[in-house]
């Protein structure tokens, strides 16, 4: 298995975290009553967020440092959404087109729906209840992420641990040591030793007299 943190594996892992935060702010936003930009705003929104969590992902995230990318991720998603949305700060407008202090306020300003305000419209402010749900969307997507993370490196812990091969042991030879006996040379003459060819010594001696 390639390294987590680097290729293929960490590319994958970084596409990951981005579907997971831009899809869990999505729902977050549209179930707290947000609108929701075009959906090219959303594609540049989510390559922004690629590339953060590419260099985010070089390591394995742990439940610190996902909390701290996800809580960003989604405040940073639901500033984008509300800006690029076009939500507006009244959400209707009177008959004779004056406001509820008594301002004029341009007829086509609030339309409903994504992208309905006219440009320069005031974004709304976080209230208790988006909060709330990016809070939950936050939690939610650490926890199914975070669990992603460990069964990954896990995972490569076991494939690219070195085999603990053992060293080829050959067959000693041990030798048999042979005691050696010095030779000695004797200047002695051993008598016991038959003598050369020649006569018997007593015939030897009958004949010399």
């Amino acid at each position: 298995m390639p390294d987590p943190s680097s290729g293929a594996v960490g590319l994958g892992r970084a596409l990951l975290w981005a579907v997971v935060v831009l899809a869990l702010a999505l729902t977050a936003h549209l179930e707290a009553g947000g609108h929701l930009p075009p959906a090219e705003a959303i594609a540049l929104l989510g390559a922004l967020l690629l590339a953060v969590t590419a260099v985010a992902v070089r390591r394995q995230v742990r439940w610190p440092g996902g909390l701290a990318l996800a809580g960003l991720g989604q405040y940073a998603l639901h500033r984008a959404f509300t800006y690029l949305g076009g939500a507006c700060a009244a959400p209707t407008l009177p008959d004779d087109g004056l406001t509820a202090w008594g301002h004029a306020h341009p007829a086509g300003a609030v339309l409903g729906g994504a992208g309905a305000c006219a440009a320069g419209a005031e974004p709304t402010t976080l209230g208790a209840g988006m909060l709330l749900w990016h809070v939950v969307a936050t939690v939610v997507s650490v926890a199914l992420l975070v669990g992603v993370e460990r069964g990954i490196w896990l995972l490569a812990s076991w494939l690219v641990r070195p085999l603990a091969a053992a060293p080829l042991r050959l067959p000693v030879v041990r030798r048999a040591l042979v005691p050696v006996v010095p030779v000695v040379p004797s200047g002695s003459v051993d008598l016991s030793v038959a003598p050369e060819r020649g006569p018997p010594p007593a015939l030897v001696m009958r004949l010399a007299a």
